[in-house]
């Protein structure tokens, strides 16, 4: 599970001068242009990053600096996963402040790239498949399998929901880190989650013991006949809508 979760946040991962160049930054799970991030979130600046080579982050915590690149959200250092010339893959720091904070990407002490980003309080998105006609979300079924066609999720069962833009928890984590072993950081806001035209029920939501700025939820699928095949699932925190992805359900 543990690679496959990191592939999901990979996803999109592709792969001069001494003008800086202009960035964008995105929810790292939504890839919608303009779409705001929130704090201890996984984010994305996408770019010209002139001389970068593609290197990714080797353990947790993540470093703030890869390849003599790092990303400074607010004038902060943010802990990254993966740099290439075009795309840095960053978690936004967790003391990050609402509004439009200043971001500059800067290598070996030159500043190669700057930009802003919008921050908002939540800003749920839940990891898909690029190019799927119906967005396969990042859902594991009770296996821990990625929810496909050919390992279904079953009715009754609980799945995870994998996301980002999750906003404030109820623990102390340091950026670029997970919760100490043992300790459970749940989201602060309401999280409800709806599958086809029903509501689950949530049984977890909080930050992911394994990897930073990742959001999990567990829920349980409504045992109802009409939820079978490829199902819709939106997931909402405080009210805010996440984007619709889908996953498998058994016939």
């Amino acid at each position: 599970m543990k690679n496959a979760i990191k592939t999901i946040l990979l996803c999109g991962f592709l792969s001069t001068g001494l003008m800086a160049q202009a960035l964008s930054v995105i929810n790292g799970a939504r890839f919608e242009l303009r779409y705001p991030v929130s704090a201890g979130s996984y984010a994305q600046a996408y770019g010209t990053f002139t001389g970068v080579t593609t290197t990714t982050a080797a353990s947790v915590p993540l470093p703030t600096t890869l390849d003599g690149v790092q990303v400074f959200v607010n004038n902060v250092a943010a802990p990254l996963y993966g740099v290439s010339n075009t795309v840095v893959s960053f978690v936004v720091p967790n003391a990050t402040q609402t509004g439009r904070a200043p971001v500059r990407v800067v290598r070996n002490g030159q500043e190669i790239a700057t930009g802003s980003a919008d921050v908002v309080t939540v800003s749920p998105g839940i990891f898909f498949v690029l190019g799927d006609a119906l967005a396969q979300g990042g859902i594991l079924n009770q296996s821990s399998q990625y929810a496909i066609r050919n390992a279904p999720a079953t009715r009754g069962s609980t799945i995870q929901i994998f996301a980002t833009g999750q906003g404030a928890v109820d623990a102390t984590v340091a950026d670029g880190g997970v919760p100490a072993s043992g300790v459970l950081a749940r989201v602060r806001g309401t999280t409800r989650v709806f599958i086809s035209v029903d509501e689950a029920n949530v049984t977890f939501s909080g930050l992911s013991p394994q990897f930073p700025g990742l959001w999990q939820i567990n829920a349980v699928v409504p045992d109802k006949s009409y939820i079978s095949g490829q199902v819709p699932l939106v997931v909402t925190i405080d009210g805010v809508p996440s984007n619709q992805v889908s996953f498998w359900v058994a016939q």
